[in-house]
């Protein structure tokens, strides 16, 4: 419906990192917008695959990376003054899936046959509906619906929700753009995910898109998980009921300090810091003091 494609995906495998998929959806004028997502995605990429950081950190990184780079690209370039991107990224880490997304793209699961959108809409409409304000149904026809509150490379700083899921044989996972979201009910995106090879029910949403009259580019990665390789990880995660870990990301390290105190680094310290007794280590150090000066004490006596 474009004269140019505003939105940009990739998906494979990072070296040492897991396998990934991302989806970024370009806004501003002629050109701005597929500027704003194809550097963004190429951007994330490549400093998730070259960052020694854990993979939350990680992940925070490349976002952070990626949004430095397209609003400098903004402020520099007059022709792309005001361009921004979503991005929305799923890293598979054996077992662990996180999720890192500024925007109104979108991640779903289906499990068992039930779809689970992962992601909050940061956009106009979205609020009002968390809100009260608004039902989802007046939501997709609400003349707003396209503005969004959040973005990368708009500002010097975003947020960022990066979330924790499990990840289980037989998972597939539905990353898509407002092109699919907006005009494809949940029910039929079930469906259709459900019913069809990754392949093909990514094809059939963007047809199904598409016939419903699109008035925007469309993207959809559906991944299926086949087989999950159990391994500890070095990190920690946050609860599960806790939701998404939002975090304001800006051009310094405060940002992602957060991130590596939401998903922590697993030590012998920390595990000893959650211990019963770790409170009372001042009273049972000196009483084992007390103990060794009186075993001296009797020993020198004897």
């Amino acid at each position: 419906m474009r004269a140019v494609n505003q939105d940009a995906f990739w998906l494979g495998e990072v070296p040492g990192k897991g396998h990934l998929a991302v989806v970024a959806d370009g806004m501003g004028g002629h050109l701005t917008g597929e500027v704003a997502s194809r550097q963004a995605v190429e951007v994330f990429r490549e400093a998730l695959r070259v960052s020694r950081a854990l993979p939350p950190a990680a992940l925070a990184r490349a976002a952070q990376a990626a949004n430095l780079e397209v609003h400098a690209a903004a402020t520099g370039n007059p022709e792309h003054h005001g361009m921004g991107t979503t991005l929305t990224a799923l890293l598979i880490d054996d077992q662990v899936g996180l999720i890192g997304h500024v925007g109104d793209s979108r991640a779903y699961r289906l499990r068992d046959g039930a779809l689970t959108q992962l992601t909050q809409d940061h956009s106009w409409v979205a609020d009002r509906v968390r809100q009260g304000l608004l039902t989802a149904d007046e939501a997709r026809r609400h003349r707003w619906r396209n503005v969004i509150t959040n973005a990368l490379g708009a500002t010097e700083s975003f947020t960022l929700d990066l979330t924790a899921v499990d990840v289980r044989p037989g998972d597939r996972y539905l990353l898509c753009s407002d092109g699919v979201s907006m005009l494809v009910s949940e029910g039929l995106i079930r469906q259709i995910v459900a019913e069809h090879p990754p392949q093909t029910a990514a094809d059939l949403l963007v047809a199904e898109s598409n016939d419903r009259g699109a008035p925007d580019n469309v993207t959809a990665l559906v991944v299926e998980v086949t087989a999950v390789a159990e391994r500890p990880k070095r990190y920690e995660l946050p609860p599960a009921a806790a939701g998404p870990t939002s975090v304001e990301v800006g051009g310094t390290l405060s940002g992602i300090r957060k991130v590596e105190d939401a998903f922590p680094a697993r030590s012998r310290l920390r595990a000893l810091r959650g211990h019963p007794w770790y409170p009372y280590r001042g009273w049972i150090v000196g009483s084992l003091y007390l103990v060794l000066l009186f075993l001296v004490f009797a020993l020198w006596r004897g």
